[in-house]
């Protein structure tokens, strides 16, 4: 008996300690699920965030609601965030709450259904942990549950540049993504678990682990339920028959329990690793994530010897947003998973790389000396251009990559993520497919556009734009048939500034679509002045993309009165080579409506025959750099006359620029140019001078005397 009894006794310890570890175990697991649901939440309301910020600008937004253009908005806002992204719910509200805006499930809804959000929406607003982003004008999210659905929300501000009261005319726009099965489906799709489930006003069952969210909409709690791996249930269902079998003997027992012990705790330590996973990697590529990353680069800064240095590499692909667009985001992110790939097998274990979102990747190399980061980045820049097969597209795609180095620049990890961020952006900026290194000047450089910005956008608006005139000549008769029109910054304090100082500024900022809108404008209202000769405006590749530009050009034309067949817009060889059957299409349009179009600059980028006859191209615009050298370079020479003849042959007008000297008219009379434009003949002039050359050279047996320019009868 005292046998059976202390056989029982060690039974029952045994068991109660397997009760014990199993316990144990279950709640450390559902304590690591727990952390991977929070980090794959927080992960989607920040993709939210960057999305809602990204869909469409501020200004063309608000520009919109102004018009009370709903069909845009459906399309461009409520539409797009469905289809696109799955979020299901949007609402734009003015600076009173009141709703210009409601779209839900794929159609636009009474603005009463956002009566059941607005209590939501005001607690966010003033929640003490949103105050940090709130003031720093970043989107807010918070979870919302009303009667009829639940879901995650993100609110934004959106600004307009017009101001309404004295301060500027600010928007809130609502976006809800619902928990619902889609929702649910792909949160246990990414977390690795399943039965998710949304409990409100109710306690989830004894079976379901589980995270309380807070609900906006009324203080109360929102239950995510789900159910949980249970390993340590699972090992004491495996091992239940074992136990009771080898409980006859008090040898067989121990050796079991011990067994069975590193069992749960392998199991253990695999379930920690992989909710540990969960939290750092990118779910897409498998690459670390932003919070992986840091963490990483923290520690190895942290421990970098005498004779190593580490190099922060930010890196962005080249062209990737318009595979996106067009192919779909599936090509999409097979491309972003094949250019992770390369990214890790190029790096090796000499650091570490992570993807931060969309097709910004960062890495960091640790090595002896600078001399050996080159080399390297030379090899990463040439893997990355390698030509990718997808779904029977050939796609060519390159990056930009910019590298700041610790300690050399700084050892704060932050700082240095900041650094090579600036030195990728003059990488972008100096044409792409490039590598540049931090240098302080750059941070100057930085600050100094910014400025420029901020000028520009007030310059805009507040009349501190000026257009002026150079005439375009018949090469024959010297007479004037037409002006281009140029634009000027007068600025306050540094005066009348050339267009190089401040276009490239707007053209990376997006201001250049204002810029160009107003130029449009500006000159059919001047044009007006001048009789019977065509007024040419060039228009930027980002400006001919937009998708309403022939409307925005006819309505300039209508609205100022100025004949359509009397303007010539010009644009460059590249924005023929980026159109898109958009592009292709509003140029058509404008050309039935009898509106010129001169490719400008020929010569310089890679238009060939083919691109022009693509195009309802008027006017070829041969590039200065090819006239400057006429009498001077055989190659300039034959390269012109071979232009002008392709021009004449497909019935195109040709104007050389640039010309300076009788000489080299002489050349362009030879070769059949019709027009020329340069300081031979004037610079470019105000409205009212231009004028005065006009009617100089429509006076009796006159011809016109611009500045500079010799009045020769027998010419």
């Amino acid at each position: 008996m005292a046998t059976i009894a202390a056989v029982l006794v060690v039974v029952t310890c045994l068991c109660a300690v397997l009760a014990f570890a199993t316990a144990s175990n279950d709640a450390r697991s559902n304590a690591f699920e727990r952390q991977a649901v929070r980090a794959a939440l927080s992960d989607h309301a920040a993709l939210m965030k960057r999305t809602v910020s990204l869909i469409e600008p501020d200004e063309e937004v608000s520009a919109r609601v102004k018009q009370n253009d709903r069909a845009w908005l459906h399309q461009n806002l409520g539409r797009s965030l469905n289809n696109h992204f799955g979020y299901e719910r949007t609402f734009l509200l003015d600076r009173q709450n009141h709703v210009l805006y409601a779209y839900s499930l794929d159609q636009e809804v009474d603005q009463h259904q956002f009566d059941a959000l607005r209590p939501a929406v005001q607690r966010m607003i003033r929640d003490p942990q949103n105050r940090d982003a709130k003031a720093a004008g970043e989107p807010l999210s918070g979870f919302v549950a009303t009667g009829d659905f639940a879901g995650l929300a993100v609110v934004r501000s959106i600004k307009s540049t017009e101001t309404i009261g004295g301060g500027p005319d600010v928007l809130q726009s609502v976006t809800v993504d619902l928990l619902d099965d889609a929702f649910l489906g792909e949160l246990a799709r990414r977390v690795k678990l399943a039965g998710f489930r949304v409990y409100r006003g109710a306690v989830p069952n004894d079976q379901e682990n589980f995270i309380t969210l807070t609900n906006f909409a009324d203080g109360n709690a929102i239950v995510l339920a789900w159910m949980p791996e249970r390993p340590g249930v699972t090992a004491l269902q495996r091992i239940a028959p074992l136990v009771a079998g080898l409980s006859l003997t008090l040898l067989a027992i121990c050796v079991m329990l011990l067994v069975q012990s590193r069992r749960t705790r392998a199991a253990l330590v695999a379930s920690e690793a992989e909710a540990k996973s969960l939290a750092m990697e990118d779910y897409l590529t498998g690459l670390a994530n932003r919070g992986g990353f840091v963490g990483r680069l923290q520690a190895r800064v942290a421990a970098l010897t005498r004779n190593e240095i580490l190099a922060m590499a930010y890196l962005d692909l080249d062209g990737f947003k318009d595979i996106n667009d067009t192919l779909g985001h599936g090509v999409g992110d097979e491309l972003l998973c094949l250019m992770a790939s390369r990214v890790r097998q190029t790096l090796g274990d000499r650091g570490l790389a992570a993807r931060f979102g969309g097709d910004e990747f960062v890495l960091y190399l640790i090595c002896a000396e600078r001399a050996e980061v080159e080399p390297f980045l030379d090899t990463l820049l040439s893997v990355m251009q390698q030509p990718v097969r997808l779904e029977g597209h050939e796609l060519q795609i390159g990056a930009s990559i910019g590298v700041a180095f610790a300690p050399e620049h700084t050892d704060d990890p932050g700082e240095l993520m900041r650094l090579a961020d600036i030195a990728l952006y003059r990488a972008k900026a100096d044409g792409r497919g490039l590598v540049r290194f931090f240098a302080p000047e750059l941070e100057q450089d930085i600050r100094n556009r910014r400025t420029v910005e901020l000028e520009l956008a007030e310059a805009i608006d507040h009349g501190q734009m000026a257009l002026v005139f150079q005439p375009q000549v018949d090469v024959e008769s010297e007479r004037i048939v037409g002006f281009e029109a140029l634009v000027r910054w007068d600025h306050p304090e540094r005066g009348r500034l050339p267009p190089e100082t401040f276009v490239p500024v707007a053209e990376r900022s997006r201001l250049i679509c204002r810029l160009d809108n107003w130029v449009m404008r500006r000159a059919c209202e001047l044009g007006r002045r001048l009789d019977d000769v065509t007024v040419s405006v060039n228009m930027s590749p980002i400006s001919l993309r937009q998708p309403n530009i022939a409307d925005l050009i006819l309505e300039s034309l209508a609205e100022t009165g100025f004949e359509p067949s009397r303007l010539e817009i010009e644009i460059t060889e590249s924005a023929i080579i980026q159109a898109d059957v958009e592009v292709n299409a509003a140029l058509l349009r404008l050309r039935e409506s009898g509106v010129r179009i001169a490719l400008d600059d020929f010569g310089t980028g890679h238009a060939s025959l083919v691109h022009i006859r693509r195009f309802p191209v008027t006017k070829i615009k041969i590039d200065r750099s090819f006239i400057s050298n006429l009498g001077t370079e055989r190659d300039a020479a034959a390269i012109v006359e071979y232009v002008v003849r392709l021009g004449r042959s497909l019935g195109i007008v040709l104007t050389a620029e640039g010309v300076e000297t009788r000489e080299q008219l002489r050349f362009l009379r030879a070769f059949g140019a019709q027009q020329a434009q340069g300081f031979l003949f004037s610079g470019p002039v105000s409205i009212d001078a231009a004028q005065a050359m006009l009617a100089d050279q429509n006076a009796p047996g006159g011809r016109p005397r611009p500045p500079g320019m010799r009045r020769n009868v027998d010419a």
